[in-house]
């Protein structure tokens, strides 16, 4: 963490100009018959949640590209993204990535509350395989034809939502990595039907004050189709199956 009275000081440097723009915004706001406080007041509300892999220097959440610095832990993480906050004062809180980030809930407690943080959303991970899983999710997870390799996502993503209450969480985020690389590798139908029948099982014991989000992306990992690819069939899960909040 930067000591605070280094921080004070460069804002005052920079004080006069900020206070000037500031005020000529305020003056041209003003005239439209819009108030600048009102916006500061909402805009002080604003907060947003840095996700755990953000802070690596590969800059994505498959860990590529590490370097010097690079955090070598949930704490390492933690770290800096309090300090992100103590810069910025507008990310308050971060989002788990489970197993990554993985730790005792009073380990991680105690260090989000040293560097001021809290936590938002759980990330599950049924995309990569762990060295200590049983079932590969090669050819996929919750979708998977293989019951026992679904019931292993489902647990996964139940497991996620017992540490995330323990920390504080209020939200699950699930995405999937199911899909196909040439036509007739899968039965669409089918395998978005068995991703449904999973997600209502991680759905059926998320807590009643808890969001479930699910994510959508074209085409990744897989080549030719992903189970949930666009915004319609995220929507359509969601109102129609499992209740869920998307994103």
């Amino acid at each position: 963490m930067i000591h605070s009275d280094i921080i004070e000081q460069s804002n005052a440097e920079k004080q006069v100009k900020l206070q000037a723009d500031y005020d000529a915004l305020s003056a041209h706001l003003d005239r439209r018959g819009i108030s600048i406080e009102t916006i500061k007041s909402k805009v002080a509300t604003y907060g947003v949640a840095v996700p755990s892999w953000g802070v690596g220097t590969g800059g994505t959440r498959f860990a590529r590209f590490p370097g010097a610095g690079e955090p070598r832990n949930i704490f390492d993480k933690l770290d800096d993204c309090g300090l992100i906050h103590q810069l910025t004062q507008a990310t308050p809180s971060v989002s788990l990535h489970i197993p990554w980030d993985k730790q005792p809930a009073a380990d991680l407690n105690s260090k989000a509350e040293e560097v001021g943080l809290t936590f938002d959303a759980m990330n599950s991970n049924t995309f990569q395989d762990q060295a200590d899983q049983t079932h590969s999710y090669k050819f996929g997870s919750l979708a998977h034809t293989d019951a026992a390799t679904r019931q292993q996502a489902v647990d996964h993503n139940i497991a996620c939502i017992e540490l995330g209450s323990q920390i504080g969480s209020k939200a699950l985020t699930i995405w999937v990595g199911d899909g196909s690389n040439f036509p007739g590798q899968t039965n669409f139908t089918r395998q978005f039907e068995r991703y449904i029948d999973a997600a209502k099982q991680v759905y059926s014991v998320l807590p009643d004050d808890w969001t479930l989000l699910t994510e959508h992306k074209m085409y990744e990992p897989s080549f030719y189709s992903t189970v949930v690819q666009d915004w319609g069939t995220n929507n359509f899960c969601s109102t129609r199956h499992c209740c869920s909040r998307t994103r």
